[in-house]
């Protein structure tokens, strides 16, 4: 079975035939062509995985169930709520964090003069099995918390945990916002079947044009750290800001727009992000999906800002290390969650100094070269975070950060003939599109949603 990627032909003759189908047919059958379609897709990437999403699908849909049950007896539902998270997220740890685990214990062997060489089990990471199962962890959170009444219907919430155009890359969909719409028909009008194709075809314009454009100058140089240092180093980390965004954004509008195109609703996942002017708004901006559910369900069960100063940045920096290790089993994803949380903390420390010299040098809150000059700055100390979310490890994060620091041996011309099939107009091709797509966020920050 070939895979179907979002970004794909097969991907849109996939969708539009499904979408023909469910139009037609009677609801309930729809419903069942859906599930059938959720988990196709989801075959095709890892058919030997369906079990695991199968399985964490049944222990929160269990859990939920055994928690309103619990809560209607007036019993004590925290232990039970617990297990219930534990069960769920067990695959995830299992599957993508053994080998991380196995190599610190080795290390800490080695700390103490043991030299013992411990082997991993390798287990296959099943697709999409970081969103699925915090989608598990909100929907049994919010039960307990009677936020959100559980759901009795199998079928309903299978296509919550599995619905393909968010079970790959996200969004991370709550339970009270996804699953009331597969419990009645969606009604599609001509205009959302319109405003949902443009948006597959911007997805598609962001992916394929500009991030797959990007991707192999970027990896080339990254791998290259020494022959390419200076220049060429310089403009792999600059472009790899844009790449992530492109490439994600890309996915989400495309996912946004399949979901649309069956009637169905999905959270936005992206503000404009790198047109914010400080840290935590960026953090409002960028994975939308994501960034509030670690509020909602991290960083307020720790206690928020409903406590101490010193107290509230601890929250802020834990927040932000589960953030880098959700994303990734290594040091260097710790690394740049930590850095965010560094950033967090140091703009809220320097926040009243900040409004302080901005008083007293009669600088307006929003005048535009403060807002130009806060954007590039944001910018910059983002980008700089995107090394180690790029690399395979720390020891390649400071080689790269060292490369920026010295020239290297090739000419940065050369490399624009070697990693482009037309050279220099290539080069400048994508960048002109990376252009262009920051015009319109920026016509779109002042006057409202353009499209898309």
């Amino acid at each position: 079975m070939a895979i179907i990627s979002l970004s794909s032909i097969q991907y849109l003759f996939f969708i539009f035939v499904f979408a023909l189908f469910h139009y037609f047919i009677p609801f309930c059958a729809s419903k069942w062509l859906l599930l059938a379609a959720c988990i196709y897709f989801y075959m095709s990437w890892t058919p030997t995985a369906l079990p695991v999403l199968l399985t964490v699908t049944l222990i929160s849909y269990l859990g939920g169930l055994i928690l309103e049950r619990l809560k209607m007896h007036g019993k004590q539902s925290r232990p039970a709520l617990a297990a219930f998270i534990i069960f769920s997220i067990s695959p995830l740890l299992v599957c993508k964090y053994t080998s991380f685990f196995v190599d610190c214990l080795q290390h800490v062997f080695h700390l103490f003069g043991q030299h013992v060489t411990l082997s991993s089990p390798s287990f296959l990471l099943p697709m999409g099995i970081s969103f699925f199962s915090l989608q598990a962890v909100s929907y049994l959170v919010d039960v307990e918390k009677n936020k959100f009444a559980a759901e009795h219907n199998f079928l309903n919430y299978f296509l919550f945990m599995s619905f393909f155009p968010s079970v790959t890359s996200g969004p991370i969909c709550r339970a009270p916002d996804l699953l009331p719409q597969f419990r009645q028909k969606q009604k599609v009008s001509y205009r959302m079947v319109k405003h949902a194709c443009l948006r597959i075809l911007w997805g598609f314009f962001l992916k394929l044009v500009i991030a797959d454009r990007i991707a192999p100058w970027v990896t080339f140089i990254y791998s290259n750290t020494h022959k390419y240092a200076g220049l060429p180093m310089w403009s792999a980390v600059l472009l790899y800001g844009f790449e992530i965004y492109m490439d994600f954004a890309g996915y989400t509008h495309i996912a946004l727009g399949s979901a649309e195109l069956f009637g169905f609703h999905l959270p936005e996942n992206f503000n404009l992000p790198y047109l914010s002017r400080s840290i935590r708004e960026f953090w409002r901006r960028w994975h939308i999906s994501f960034s509030t559910w670690l509020r909602d369900y991290i960083y307020i069960p720790l206690g928020g800002n409903r406590c101490s100063k010193a107290r509230k940045y601890f929250n802020v920096m834990m927040t932000f290390v589960v953030s880098g290790f959700w994303h990734g089993a290594g040091l260097n994803f710790i690394v740049w969650g930590t850095l965010h949380g560094i950033y967090q903390i140091i703009g809220g420390l320097l926040a009243p100094a900040r409004e302080k010299l901005t008083n007293r040098l009669h600088i307006q809150q929003q005048s535009k070269l403060r807002t130009l000059l806060s954007t590039l700055f944001i910018f910059c100390l983002v980008d700089f975070t995107w090394i180690f979310f790029r690399c395979h490890s720390m020891r390649n994060a400071l080689s790269v950060i060292n490369a920026l620091m010295h020239n290297g041996t090739a000419s940065f011309l050369q490399l624009v003939s070697e990693q482009f099939s037309n050279g220099l107009p290539g080069f400048w091709l994508v960048i002109g599109c990376i252009a262009l797509v920051m015009i319109l966020e920026c016509l779109q920050l002042h006057f409202g949603r353009l499209y898309p």
